[in-house]
C-alpha cells in the first residue's frame, strides 16, 4: 500500500518538505515493485539512494538547526545518526545475504516506520520552531 504525502507531513520549510516528498516517492516505488514481485531487485537501489540522500537531507536539517540555535538539535541529530546506522545495517545485510524476502520486509517496515514517526514528531517540532524564528 502506497504512503501518500499529505499536508499532515508538512513541516513548513519548503526545502525539507520537498526532500521528504522525494523520500516518499522513492519508498512508494519500492512498494510498487513489491506488488509487481520485483521488490528484491529494487531494494538495493532504494538502500543506495537512501544511504546518500538522507545524509544530505540530514545535513540540511542540521545546518538549519545550528543556524537558528534550535534547542532540540542534539536529540534530533541523535535520531539521524541512529537511522543512518540502521540503513548501514540493512545495507550490510544485503551485501552478506543478498536481497532476501526478509530484508525486503525489514526495509519496508523499518524505513517507513522511522520516516513517518520522525517527520510527524521530530521534524514537525523543528518546523514549528523555525516558523517562530522568521
Amino acid at each position: 500500500m502506497a504512503v501518500l504525502w499529505t499536508q499532515d507531513y508538512a513541516v513548513g520549510v519548503d526545502l525539507i518538505d520537498r526532500q521528504h516528498q522525494e523520500l516518499f516517492r522513492r519508498f512508494n516505488s519500492l512498494i510498487e515493485a513489491c506488488k509487481e514481485r520485483k521488490g528484491r531487485e529494487q531494494v538495493a537501489g532504494l538502500l543506495d539512494f537512501l544511504g546518500g540522500y538522507v545524509i544530505s537531507h540530514f545535513q540540511e536539517e542540521e545546518s538549519l538547526m545550528a543556524a537558528h540555535q534550535y534547542p532540540g538539535a542534539a536529540a534530533h541529530s541523535s535520531e539521524h545518526r541512529d537511522f543512518a546506522g540502521q540503513l548501514r545495517e540493512l545495507r550490510s545485510h544485503l551485501d552478506v545475504e543478498g536481497a532476501s524476502f526478509n530484508l525486503l520486509i525489514e526495509t519496508n517496515e523499518s524505513v517507513l516506520r522511522w520516516l513517518i514517526q520522525h517527520i510527524r514528531k521530530t521534524d514537525t517540532a523543528l518546523g514549528a520552531f523555525l516558523q517562530t524564528r522568521r
